[in-house]
């Protein structure tokens, strides 16, 4: 089993952590629960943190005067102030998170679709925002990963929000000691996971290496560029180009048999017929058998514990047929 470094994950408290919702209530996140074998979690409650208890009368968010504002109708007080200033502190308390779980649809937590009235009142029309210590949080770390909790139980979107935590967490602890050669065996181990995402940006990273400029400078820009390459999920044509460019390194030490199996495998894919983990399981056999470190040591064929996603692949079993 990989040894993999341990994210650091903020995420809203009554995921899994706390009764601290409106109602006093806390939210069972299977998820969640699974991934505290693996993950730091920093939780966090924006709505307890200002005063406001639990349980506790609604907030909303209201526009006055033209600005987003945080609104307590039973009490009539405008909160906007009190949040910025828990945001601005949660910020400065937890300066190395590598990523976030959001409350979806709530008015402080929500990343999307949050309800943002018009005016104060009742009946009255709304908009669609993101939440206000959710937007704080993301405007002090650009480079977040961030997801809300519903999303996650889609697999596709949860398999990209755990290869960006563990990649961005093994980042992280790759500029500990301030050395060049620990960020460029990141490069190296993380190379063929950055081109299945983005060929051109990743030969890209791989030229800020030659540069002349501090490790200060190039660790920023290498942040950014790694974050930009994992923002969009696997596409499956720099993907394909990746299975090749493995391939070419055992084709010759193969049968004809192999071979054309192989290329079947890739007709496949291309046909939406198959997943990609069918081509990447044959790959890192092969690389296993002729002893190819260099490449069996790639993230790409194991990016995060695969145990993270046993709930959603149970429940796709759950009305099998026996």
């Amino acid at each position: 089993m990989s040894d993999f470094s341990r994210p650091i994950i903020g995420i809203s408290k009554c995921l899994e952590f706390d009764m601290c919702r409106y109602d006093g209530s806390r939210i069972n996140n299977n998820f969640v629960r699974n991934m505290k074998k693996y993950v730091d979690f920093v939780p966090v409650c924006p709505e307890v943190g200002i005063g406001l208890g639990s349980p506790r009368k609604p907030i909303r968010l209201v526009t006055i005067d033209g600005k987003k504002n945080l609104y307590q109708p039973s009490s009539k007080k405008n909160l906007t102030e009190d949040m910025h200033d828990f945001g601005k502190k949660f910020a400065e308390s937890n300066s190395k998170l590598d990523g976030f779980i959001f409350k979806r649809d709530s008015p402080t937590c929500g990343i999307s679709d949050v309800r943002l009235y018009h005016k104060l009142g009742d009946h009255v029309g709304y908009s669609k925002t993101s939440g206000m210590f959710s937007e704080d949080v993301l405007e002090n770390f650009p480079n977040l990963v961030k997801e809300d909790e519903k999303r996650l139980n889609n697999i596709s979107i949860r398999e990209h929000f755990l290869t960006r935590i563990f990649v961005m967490a093994a980042f992280r602890e790759s500029l500990i000691h301030k050395s060049l050669e620990e960020l460029f065996e990141f490069y190296c181990k993380n190379m063929l996971l950055f081109l299945c995402h983005d060929e051109k940006l990743t030969a890209q990273l791989g030229l800020i290496f030659k540069t002349e400029d501090s490790f200060d400078i190039v660790s920023k820009e290498f942040q950014k560029t790694v974050h930009q390459i994992l923002s969009s999920p696997i596409k499956n044509i720099p993907m394909i180009d990746t299975f090749n460019y493995i391939f070419n390194h055992v084709k010759l030490k193969l049968s004809e048999s192999e071979k054309s199996h192989y290329h079947y495998l890739i007709a496949s894919f291309e046909s939406d017929l198959i997943s990609h983990s069918e081509i990447s399981t044959l790959l890192y056999s092969w690389a296993l058998r002729y002893n190819l470190q260099s490449i069996i040591d790639q993230s790409m064929f194991n990016p995060f514990p695969k145990k993270l996603l046993l709930d959603l692949v149970e429940s796709k079993k759950e009305f099998s047929i026996l």
